[in-house]
C-alpha cells in the first residue's frame, strides 16, 4: 500500500486544516453545500417559471423555502418517520431482496473451488474477494431499491394513501432513506458473518509432522514441516537453557503470508501449532526526509525513471477531493536511495514511549529494489537501519538486512544495543539514550550496495504499535461498505423524486461510475494542464486510435484541427472534472478494503472522515429531494 500525505492526517487536521483553513474540509464542504443549494434553487425557479410564469414561479420557490424552514423541519415527527421507514422496509422485503444473501453464500461456495490456493498470500486473496463481492452486491441492491420505490408508488397511485395523511415531505424522504438503509444493514450482518467464517475456515490448516531435522553446532535444531495446502515451512529452534525440562519453541519462516509456532518437548517430540491469526497491524508512521549521495537535504529521492515519483501536487483544487475521501495533494513521498553513498532516508517517529511499545520496537519494512547492474541476484540487495537521537550525536550501530520486495519484512529492533555517543562506543538504551524527551526517534535507512538503489515510501516503513483482532478490522471494513451503501441510497432516493425508475437508476449509476472514475478524471486534467502528452482527452484519443498513433507523440494533424481537438477535449475534461469534484470520491472509501486485505488496521480517523463526508452528501441529497418532491403535484 502506498498512502498519500493526506492519509496520515487526523480527523481534526482533515476537518479544520489549522495551517490553511481555506483548504479545510469544513469550509470546502460548506461552499459545496451552499453552491448546490443555489444551483438547485435556480433550477427550481426555471421549472416553476416555465409552469406558472416568472412572477408566480418566484413565489412558488419562496413558499417551498418557507415551508421547509417554518413548518416541515420543525414539524417533522420521529414517530411518522419511523412508520414510513418501516413501510419502506417491508416493501423492500416483499420484493424478495433477501435473495442477495443467498447469492452471496453461493458465491462463497464457488469461490472455495476457484480461488487459487497456491497464491503467495491467500489471506489477502480471500479477504479481497469477500469484501469486493459484498461491496458490489450491496451497492447494486441499494441502487435498485432506492431508484424504483417512489416512482413505482406514484405510478401505481399507492402514494395517495400516504400523502392524504398528515405527513410531510421531509418525513417521506427520511422514511425512504432510513428504511432502505435498514434493509441494507439487515443484509450486511449475515454477509459479514459468512465472510468471517469463509476466510477463517478457508485459511485454517495444520502441519502434522516435521522432517529433515538437523542439529547445528550451536545446539539449534533446523528442520522443515510436511507439505500441506501446497506449501511447507522451514524452522529453527534454539536451545532454551532457562527451561530445565528442555522445552523449546521456534517460529517457522513466512510462507503464504503466515507462520507457525513449533514446540519441542522434553521427549524430543515436535508439535506444530495452527497458523498465526489473521493480522490487523496498528502502524505508527513517521515523517520522511531524503538525502542525496552527497548527504544534502532533498525534497524527494532519486528518480530512477521507472515511474513518476512526484506527481506534482495536482488534484488539490477539487472541493470533493478535500472533503470526501479524495486525493487531495498528490505529492507522493516516494523515492529511491542510492547505495554505497551518503544517500539515505530519515524517518522521524513521534510518541515512541515504553507505554506504547511495552514489548519493544517492531519495525516493518516494505521496500523496493532497483538494480543498475545484475550482480549476485540470489543474495539480494542489502540495506541497513540505524537508530539516532533527534538532536544529540548519539546513534546505534547499523542493523543490516536483505531487501525482500514482495513481503513485509519484520525487523525487531533491540532495546539495548551497541552504538556511539559523541564518538565514544558504549551500550545504548533505546528509550533512555536514543528517544528524546518529546518521544521522538529517528531511523536512518541506507542501501549498502554501491550503484544499487533502495525504494522507500512514507507508508513502507513503520513501527508496529500493536495488533487488533481480525474480526474487528473486518467489521470496520463492513462499516465502510455500509457508508457507501447509505450514500448510494441517498442519491437514488433524490433522483427518484423527479425521475422515473429506470432513469433514476441510470442517473444514480452515472454518479457512482463518475465517483469511481474520479481519479482518472483528475489525472487527465493534470496532464492537459501540464502539457504532458499522454494520449490527450476523449476526442484526441479516438483520433489516435483510428490513426494508430502512439500516445506519447505529437498529434499528427493540421494545426487548426489539432487546436480545435485539444480545445474541445479541454472543455469535456474540465466539465467532467467539475462533476467529479462535486461527487463523492468512492475509490477512497473502497480503498479501506485494501487495509483489511493487506493486514493493516483501519484507523478510526479514516472511518470518521468517511462518515462525515457521507453525512454531508446524505444531508444535501435530503434537501434536494424535499424540494423536488414538493414541486410534484402528486395529489392534485
Amino acid at each position: 500500500m502506498i498512502l498519500q500525505p493526506e492519509d496520515f492526517w487526523s480527523f481534526y487536521e482533515w476537518l479544520m486544516r489549522p495551517e490553511s483553513f481555506l483548504e479545510s474540509a469544513l469550509l470546502q464542504g460548506i461552499v459545496l453545500f451552499v453552491l448546490a443549494i443555489v444551483i438547485g434553487l435556480m433550477v427550481g425557479y426555471i421549472i416553476s417559471a416555465n409552469r406558472y410564469g416568472p412572477g408566480e414561479g418566484f413565489y412558488a420557490v419562496a413558499r417551498a423555502i418557507r415551508d421547509l424552514v417554518r413548518f416541515d423541519l420543525p414539524g417533522t415527527s420521529a414517530h411518522r418517520v419511523f412508520a414510513l421507514a418501516r413501510l419502506a422496509f417491508k416493501e423492500a422485503i416483499r420484493r424478495k431482496v433477501l435473495f442477495v444473501v443467498g447469492l452471496f453464500v453461493a458465491l462463497l461456495l464457488l469461490a472455495g473451488w476457484y480461488l487459487n490456493p497456491e497464491s503467495s498470500d491467500p489471506a489477502r486473496l480471500y479477504i479481497s474477494f469477500v469484501l469486493t463481492a459484498t461491496n458490489y452486491l450491496i451497492l447494486a441492491l441499494a441502487l435498485f431499491i432506492s431508484a424504483f420505490s417512489l416512482p413505482n408508488d406514484i405510478k401505481s397511485k399507492t402514494i395517495y394513501t400516504i400523502v392524504t395523511k398528515p405527513v410531510r415531505a421531509t418525513e417521506i424522504v427520511l422514511g425512504r432513506m432510513l428504511g432502505f438503509m435498514a434493509v441494507g444493514t439487515v443484509m450486511l450482518v449475515p454477509m459479514g458473518l459468512a465472510s468471517y467464517l469463509f476466510v477463517s475456515r478457508g485459511l485454517s490448516h495444520r502441519h502434522a509432522e516435521v522432517v529433515d531435522v538437523v542439529k547445528e553446532a550451536d545446539g539449534s535444531l533446523v528442520g522443515e514441516t510436511d507439505y500441506v495446502q501446497d506449501h511447507k515451512h522451514s524452522f529453527t529452534i534454539y536451545p532454551n537453557e532457562s527451561d530445565p525440562d528442555g522445552v523449546a519453541q521456534g517460529l517457522t519462516d513466512l510462507d503464504r503470508g503466515h507462520r507457525h509456532i513449533v514446540t519441542r518437548d522434553a521427549n524430543g517430540n515436535f508439535e506444530i501449532g495452527p497458523p498465526e491469526p489473521l493480522r490487523a497491524r496498528i502502524p505508527s508512521y513517521g515523517e520522511i526526509q531524503f538525502f542525496d549521495r552527497g548527504g544534502n537535504l532533498k525534497d524527494a529521492g532519486v528518480d530512477i525513471g521507472a515511474e513518476r515519483l512526484d506527481a506534482g501536487g495536482y488534484g488539490s483544487s477539487g472541493i470533493s477531493r478535500v472533503i470526501g475521501l479524495s486525493r487531495g495533494s498528490r505529492k507522493i513521498q516516494h523515492g529511491y536511495v542510492e547505495g554505497g553513498t551518503l544517500g539515505k532516508a530519515e524517518f522521524t517517529f513521534q510518541n515512541v514511549t515504553p507505554e506504547r511499545f511495552p514489548n519493544g520496537l517492531d519495525l516493518d519494512l516494505s521496500l523496493r529494489a532497483y538494480r543498475s547492474y545484475k550482480g549476485d541476484i540470489e543474495s539480494g540487495i542489502r540495506g541497513s537501519v540505524t537508530m539516532k537521537h533527534p538532536s544529540k550525536d548519539i546513534e546505534s550501530n547499523p542493523i543490516s538486512f536483505v531487501i525482500n520486495e514482495y513481503e513485509v519484512d519484520e525487523l525487531p529492533l533491540p532495546l539495548f544495543t551497541e552504538g556511539t555517543d559523541n564518538n565514544q562506543t558504549r551500550e545504548l538504551s533505546v528509550f533512555e539514550d536514543l528517544v528524546d524527551e518529546n518521544g521522538q526517534l529517528i531511523l536512518i535507512i541506507k542501501c549498502l550496495d554501491r550503484s544499487q538503489y533502495l525504494g522507500v515510501t512514507q507508508s513502507g516503513i513503520y513501527l508496529r504499535a500493536g495488533e487488533n483482532p481480525f474480526w474487528w478490522n473486518l467489521t470496520k471494513a463492513y462499516v465502510s461498505i455500509w457508508l457507501q451503501m447509505a450514500m448510494v441510497i441517498a442519491f437514488g432516493v433524490m433522483f427518484s423524486t423527479f425521475l422515473s425508475g429506470p432513469v433514476a437508476m441510470v442517473a444514480t449509476f452515472a454518479c457512482v461510475l463518475l465517483g469511481f472514475s474520479a481519479e482518472q478524471v483528475y489525472d487527465t486534467r493534470h496532464f492537459i494542464d501540464s502539457g504532458i502528452e499522454r494520449g490527450g482527452g476523449p476526442i484526441e484519443s479516438m483520433v489516435r486510435l483510428l490513426r494508430q498513433d502512439a500516445m506519447t507523440t505529437q498529434l499528427d494533424v493540421d494545426t487548426t484541427a489539432a487546436k480545435l481537438i485539444k480545445t474541445t477535449d479541454a472543455g469535456i475534461v474540465y466539465s467532467l472534472d467539475a462533476i467529479a469534484t462535486a461527487l463523492p470520491n468512492l475509490p477512497k472509501m473502497v480503498g479501506t478494503a485494501e487495509y483489511a486485505a493487506s493486514g493493516f488496521d483501519i484507523f478510526g480517523a479514516l472511518l470518521m472522515r468517511h462518515a462525515a463526508a457521507t453525512l454531508g452528501y446524505c444531508l444535501l441529497a435530503f434537501i434536494i429531494s424535499y424540494f423536488f418532491l414538493k414541486s410534484r403535484e402528486i395529489a392534485a
